[in-house]
C-alpha cells in the first residue's frame, strides 16, 4: 500500500495540533495529517491538496512542499506546514533522529541555496506527544536539527494563532503551549502580536572556564543551558565590539569550538543525550563577571551557531542562556528586566529571569524572553528531476 503523505488529506478551516482533548474541549484533537498549510492563510474554507500517487518518498522530486515565511528581530523562520513525508516516532526527539537519519535531503533542500542560504532557519510543525501542548515543532539550521530555538518558537506561536489551531482571546493575551525537543515551552502573543516565552529550567554547566587568547592572556568562558548549551563570553575580552564583522564572530566561534574539543570539555544534560551538545558561542558586552557592578540595563550581544551561522536576532535560547549566566554570578537579580540586543542588526529582544528552580539538583533559572515575529510570504518548494543542483547545496 502507498505510504500516506502529509498532504493526501483535506485541511479544515481551523485545523488543530496535537491538544489534549480533555484540557480545553474547544480544541478537537487531531491526527498526524492535520497540520494547517500556507494556503489556509488566504482561504476560509477546505483546502484540497493535490496528490501525485507516482511520488517518492525517498526521493524529494515531485514532493510539494508549502511554508509560511516569517522573521523574528531580522532572523528569518520557514515554517514547513506541509508536504513533507511523514515523520516518524513516537517522541519529538524521536521524530528528531528519524528527520536527522531518515529525511535529512528535505533540511538541505529548504536550507541550502537556491531557496535558501548558509544562515537560513527553520521550523517543522509536527504533532505534539506532550498532552499539555497545543503543537510541537522540530529546528532545523544549516548542519542539522537543534534542541530549541527562541526567535522561531516567537513566529510559530504568532502563526497557530493566526490560524485558528489556537483560538485567539477575545481579550489579554493568548495562551501557547508549544512542545520543543528540549521540552513545554509556555509562551503568549499578545493582541498587538508580541510573543514572550518561558524557558525551559536554564542552568551553568561549567563556570569560569579558562580560555587562552594569542596575546597570552585568559578570558573567563561559561557553558550555559538555555533550551541548547551555549560558550558564552565577553566580546571585549576577544578584542570584538560592534564594528566587528560577522566574519571575525565566526572565526572566534570556530577557535572557542576547537579549544573546547581539544580540553576535553564534556557537556551533557541529564535529560537526554540528544541535548549534549555545544550549539553555539554567545559574544556578549556584560561587564567582567569578576568585579561588582551593578544589573545591566541592555546587553549587547551577537550568537553565532551550528556551522558558523550568525544570528541575526538576539537569540532566544542564547539570551536565556546568557540569562542563567549573569543570574550565577549575581549580576542579574530575579525580576531584573534587561534588553538584550543584536550588536549587527540593532533588533532588540526582552529579558529576565522569572524565577529560581533546579534542575536535577543544579540551580537553575526560569527565563522570560519577548521579541515580535513578521510575515514575510508564503512559498511552495519543488524539485525537478533534471535539476542537478535540485537538492541543495552550501557555499563555504
Amino acid at each position: 500500500m502507498r505510504r500516506q503523505r502529509e498532504g493526501d488529506i483535506t485541511f479544515p478551516s481551523r485545523p488543530s495540533i496535537g491538544r489534549a482533548p480533555e484540557r480545553r474541549a474547544r480544541r478537537p484533537t487531531c491526527t498526524s495529517h492535520s497540520l494547517p498549510t500556507a494556503a489556509t492563510m488566504t482561504t476560509a474554507g477546505p483546502v484540497p491538496v493535490p496528490v501525485d500517487t507516482a511520488m517518492d518518498p525517498e526521493s524529494p522530486v515531485g514532493w510539494r512542499i508549502r511554508t509560511v515565511e516569517m522573521h523574528t528581530a531580522g532572523e528569518p523562520v520557514r515554517i514547513v506546514v506541509s508536504g513533507l513525508p511523514p515523520i516518524e516516532g513516537d517522541t519529538l526527539l524521536d521524530k528528531r533522529r528519524y528527520c536527522r537519519d531518515s529525511l535529512d535531503r528535505f533540511r538541505r533542500l529548504l536550507m541550502g541555496e537556491p531557496r535558501g542560504h548558509r544562515d537560513m532557519f527553520g521550523a517543522v510543525l509536527v504533532p505534539a506527544d506532550d498532552p499539555k501542548a497545543d503543537a510541537a515543532a522540530l529546528f532545523i539550521h544549516n548542519e542539522g536539527y537543534c534542541t530549541m530555538c527562541g526567535h522561531a518558537s516567537m513566529a510559530v506561536v504568532r502563526y497557530l494563532v493566526d490560524e485558528g489551531v489556537v483560538p485567539r482571546a477575545e481579550t489579554g493575551d493568548t495562551e501557547v503551549n508549544l512542545q520543543c525537543p528540549c521540552g513545554l515551552v509556555r509562551a503568549w502573543l499578545t493582541q498587538d502580536n508580541q510573543t514572550r516565552f518561558l524557558s525551559v529550567p536554564a542552568f551553568v554547566l561549567h563556570k569560569d572556564l579558562s580560555l587562552p587568547l594569542p596575546d597570552g592572556r585568559q578570558c573567563r568562558m561559561d557553558i550555559s543551558y538555555g533550551g541548547s548549551f551555549y560558550a558564552v563570553v565577553r566580546a571585549g575580552d576577544l578584542g570584538l565590539s560592534s564594528d566587528s564583522p560577522s566574519a571575525e564572530y565566526v572565526r572566534q566561534a570556530s577557535y572557542i569550538r576547537r579549544h573546547l574539543t581539544a580540553a576535553g570539555v564534556k557537556i551533557h544534560h541529564p535529560d537526554s543525550a540528544d541535548l549534549g551538545f555545544l550549539f553555539g558561542v554567545v559574544f556578549a558586552d556584560f561587564a567582567p563577571l569578576s568585579v561588582v557592578a551593578p544589573p545591566p540595563e541592555v546587553v549587547s550581544q551577537v550568537i553565532v551557531f551550528a556551522d558558523g551561522q550568525v544570528d541575526r536576532s538576539p537569540c532566544g535560547s542564547g539570551t536565556t542562556a546568557c540569562c542563567a549566566v549573569l543570574h550565577a554570578a549575581g549580576r542579574l537579580p530575579t525580576g531584573h528586566g534587561c534588553t538584550f540586543r543584536c550588536a549587527l542588526t540593532r533588533s532588540e529582544f526582552s529579558g529576565r529571569v522569572a524565577r529560581e528552580t533546579e534542575s536535577h539538583g543544579r540551580p537553575a533559572v526560569v527565563v522570560q524572553v519577548a521579541g515580535r515575529s513578521f510575515y514575510t510570504g508564503r512559498a511552495e518548494y519543488l524539485v525537478e528531476a533534471e535539476d542537478p543542483l535540485g537538492e541543495g547545496f552550501l557555499v563555504q
